[in-house]
């Protein structure tokens, strides 16, 4: 190559260069006159959000009663929650007691009826107090199984003896039962 040719590349590599320096200062004034739109955008966009969040809180207020949000409250816990515990949760979810002279009370009369209702069960805690836990099918079941058991136990105590049939395949196979008192 002649050095006519090395000076015009030379000339061509540095016209590029100030192509993309150009285009870089272009970019670098864009980016800084994104910089505090993104951030003012983001600003509204949590102020938004909170105002959101706590609209749909008031709408959940509205259409969830105090029955019903314990209940979904209890359900989601797992564990055992004293009044005070629910009441907690139940205003992180956004419910409103202001409007409730004494708020404990109420939530006290609710779990005493989904307690009488079978859906919620008292568990003892130390120092005599009380918490409540959502009763879950297999609870349910458990408690069905437990109360069969102690009426075969009651009957067996009246004399009243559970046997088979005399055809045990049959007996299995449709769960039938035959009760014969002994003598």
């Amino acid at each position: 190559m002649s050095l006519t040719t090395y000076r015009r590349d030379l000339q061509a590599r540095k016209r590029e260069l100030a192509g993309l320096l150009r285009q870089r200062q272009k970019i670098d004034e864009r980016m800084a006159r994104l910089q505090p739109l993104i951030s003012h955008l983001e600003g509204l966009c949590r102020e938004l959000g909170d105002r959101t969040a706590k609209e749909h809180a008031a709408k959940v207020e509205l259409t969830t009663g105090l029955t019903e949000l314990a209940r979904v409250t209890l359900e989601e816990a797992f564990i055992p929650l004293s009044t005070t515990e629910l009441k907690q949760r139940m205003e992180a979810k956004g419910f409103d007691f202001s409007h409730y002279s004494n708020p404990l009370s109420s939530i006290h009369v609710v779990l005493r009826r989904l307690v009488k209702g079978g859906q919620v069960k008292v568990v003892p805690q130390k120092g005599g107090k009380k918490a409540y836990q959502w009763v879950t099918t297999v609870d349910h079941l458990l408690s069905l199984l437990n109360a069969f058991g102690n009426a075969a136990e009651r009957a067996q105590a009246k004399g009243v003896q559970v046997k088979p049939g005399p055809d045990r395949q049959a007996a299995a196979s449709s769960r039938s039962v035959t009760l014969r008192k002994d003598s």
